[in-house]
């Protein structure tokens, strides 16, 4: 006992005497080289002037933000191995020893008797070892293990997806950092002798000031020029002198490391980016190949596991169990046995719970998909935006190149009658001065470009390498680059246009031979829909439900009726009753309708007749307008008598925000949608009825279309 007291002493004098150690100044020296021999590793020789490519290939090869989501995507990789050891059951090896200082004696009691039989006996060893190897498998924890392994692997495909974010982020700073250092490096050579000439000129004037040749205050606004002009030169040299510097850490170049630019021939400084890529390419190639697009659907992936697991939970674990052990007792028969068996658990209070969380992980995966959504029209806004700047600075560099190369021209004049003695010094300096600044302005506004150019790929997702590479060497890199950059609008003009994809899918009616076109283009009652199939609003932004036949013959519709107009005392086509929930009625294709003539016309009757509808209020979302009216439909017993729910989705003005509007559609004329209308508001609900007419169906279904395509 007294060795344990002491030992348990030892450990709490030693927790209590934990207190706060700063570095010491070893500890951080070691840090500091140690970090300082990762960021300053030995890079691949600068042995020639670095051009756009490879300053990119060496920002994608040594760019440490680069590393960082490299090392997430392995650190990602690692954590999907581990969760795939999580799917095993459990073996457990253990040994151990137990002893005591006495026997475990225990007596007998005589229960007939009531008596003890006075007799001390022990079963077990007062030292005796013990061992077993026991396989333990949980059913219920494999299928949770099995779905978080698949969120570690969608995690795998985000870490690379945001390394593909940080790759293109870097391409446009690259682009832009070289450009203005090839600005700096043209005009750099330029500022130096015209520095000096300045500062000459402005002795000149002091030395005339002081022997007094001119005016007072002719002589002072004079070196007040020169002044100016001097501080615009020394303030051109300190927004260029960064620029190459920039351009070095970009690259993962040690700071200071001297390297030359590669400059451009003279017709490519004078020539701006081509985009030959329309914003309709763009943008599908945007939508398709954005990363931030495509995390948002890998944590839709994620948010729907999530749901399984949720749900999960909430079954009965089942165990199953098997060990092999072994006692040193001696006075046991077996010292050596096997045992084995399988229970089942269920936490009762989880049935409570489960609506709850059914309801939560939907909403979940709603709010996921909702954002993905909103993210899509984020990026449409920035495909538009980076294509109008583009344009504008185009323009912009027109005009600034025409007036640079005034600028020169006029410099060239001033030089000539300056050498003539017709103009004076200081009026050939402002010349320099001002065809420098426009040639520096020029330049800038060709970065610009390139920035603005380089925006729009970022804008579409564009990658500057492929998928896979043979090698990762330097020259390998560079020319996968050039590659990129040179084929990247032929790849984005190869796809689909967004109208393209909003266009609806052909039916089984247009695929059909001619032929067959009549019976299919027979108007049927539309088949009921499962009313537990939930439709999200935010995936179809404005769904609109007819509750009439398919409008075949919506177009000739305008002609039959100004040609032999309906009596108003013959009675209207009765309204074809419409399942709940119906969430969009699309139109049928026009070729079955001109293709059916015979039954054409009481098609185009019966889509512009008045259709009767009951309007039961507003809801921000359709989850909760179909909850709605499940307890409408519940408490009216609308299940036999053809009244179905409308879902008509609509955008607010004020704000934009989508909302769910119900209705109830199927009545046999008015009457009958006032008597359904007086029985809600018995529920303490509100209704309303209205007669909507085809053309207003149209409308809104034009409307949709239109909302649809953004």
């Amino acid at each position: 006992m007294v060795p344990v007291a002491v030992l348990t002493a030892s450990l709490l004098a030693a927790g209590c005497a934990v207190k706060p150690e700063p570095l010491t100044a070893e500890e951080n020296l070691a840090r500091v080289r140690k970090d300082l021999g990762v960021v300053l590793t030995p890079q691949e020789p600068l042995t020639k002037a670095v051009s756009m490519d490879e300053a990119m290939a060496r920002a994608i090869k040594y760019n440490l933000d680069e590393r960082v989501k490299l090392m997430e995507v392995a650190v990602a990789t690692d954590q999907l191995d581990l969760s795939r050891y999580d799917m095993l059951p459990r073996v457990v090896a253990a040994a151990g020893y137990v002893g005591r200082n006495n026997d475990a004696g225990s007596e007998s009691l005589n229960l007939a008797t009531g008596r003890r039989t006075g007799e001390s006996t022990t079963a077990t060893d007062r030292h005796r070892r013990t061992g077993d190897l026991a396989f333990t498998w949980n059913v219920l924890d494999f299928g949770v293990s099995y779905l978080r392994a698949r969120q570690n692997a969608n995690l795998v495909l985000i870490a690379d997806e945001r390394r593909r974010r940080v790759v293109q982020g870097i391409m446009q700073d690259v682009r832009t950092a070289y450009w203005r250092a090839v600005a700096a490096e043209r005009l750099l050579k330029r500022l130096a002798p015209l520095e000096k000439r300045v500062e000459g000129a402005r002795r000149d004037a002091r030395t005339l000031e002081a022997l007094r040749v001119q005016a007072p205050l002719q002589a002072l606004n004079y070196t007040r020029t020169l002044v100016e002009t001097l501080r615009q030169l020394q303030s051109l040299r300190r927004e260029l002198v960064s620029s190459k510097s920039q351009l070095g850490a970009l690259m993962g170049l040690p700071p200071g490391e001297p390297f030359e630019i590669e400059m451009p021939a003279a017709s490519v400084m004078q020539s701006p980016p081509k985009l030959d890529v329309g914003p309709e390419a763009l943008e599908t190639y945007a939508l398709l190949n954005r990363p931030e697009l495509l995390e948002e659907s890998y944590n839709q992936r994620i948010s729907a596991d999530e749901t399984w697991r949720s749900l999960l939970k909430l079954l009965p674990g089942i165990d199953v169990n098997a060990a092999l052990r072994y006692d040193s007792n001696s006075f046991l028969l077996n010292q050596r046995w096997a045992d084995y068996g399988a229970r089942i658990s269920w936490n009762l209070i989880n049935l409570v719970s489960a609506p709850a969380t059914k309801s939560y992980a939907e909403a979940q995966e709603e709010l996921v998909a909702f954002r993905r959504q909103a993210l899509s029209m984020a990026v449409l806004s920035q495909v538009h935006v980076a294509v109008l700047q583009y344009r504008e600075l185009k323009q912009e560099f027109a005009l600034t190149a025409e007036q640079a190369d005034l600028d020169t021209r006029i410099r060239s004049q001033y030089t000539n009658v300056g050498e003539a003695g017709q103009v004076g010094e200081l009026g050939v300096i402002q010349s320099e001065v001002t065809a420098l600044l426009s040639d520096l302005r020029r330049d800038l506004v060709l970065a610009d470009l390139h920035n603005a150019y380089s925006r729009v790929m970022v804008s579409a997702g564009v990658d500057p390498l492929p998928e896979t590479m043979a090698a990762d060497d330097l020259p390998t890199l560079t020319q996968a680059v050039s590659r990129g950059l040179s084929s990247w609008q032929e790849r984005a003009n190869s796809v689909m246009r967004v109208k393209d994809l909003m266009a609806a899918p052909k039916t089984a009616a247009q695929d059909a031979p001619k032929d067959s076109r009549a019976e299919a283009a027979k108007p049927e009652a539309p088949k009921p829909e499962p009313v537990n199939k939930p439709v999200p609003v935010a995936a179809a932004p404005v769904p609109t439900a007819v509750p009439a036949p398919a409008p075949a013959a919506a177009e000739p519709a305008p002609k039959a009726s100004s040609a032999s107009p309906v009596p108003a005392s013959s009675p209207a086509p009765a309204p074809v009753p419409v399942p709940a929930p119906v969430q969009v009625a699309a139109p049928a294709p026009a070729p079955a309708a001109q293709t059916a003539a015979p039954v054409a016309a009481p098609v185009a009757t019966a889509s512009f007749s008045p259709v009767i509808q009951a309007e039961l209020g507003a809801y921000a979302s359709h989850r909760l307008a179909e909850k709605e009216w499940g307890i409408i439909a519940k408490r009216l017993g609308t299940e036999g008598n053809g009244v179905g729910a409308l879902y008509v989705a609509t955008r607010r003005s004020e704000d934009g925000k989508t909302i769910v509007q119900l209705r109830a559609g199927g009545f046999a004329d008015r009457t009958a949608a006032e008597r359904f209308c007086h029985r809600v508001k018995d529920s303490q609900r509100e209704c309303t009825v209205r007669t909507l007419s085809a053309q207003e169906q149209q409308s809104d279904s034009q409307t949709a279309d239109r909302l649809a395509s953004l």
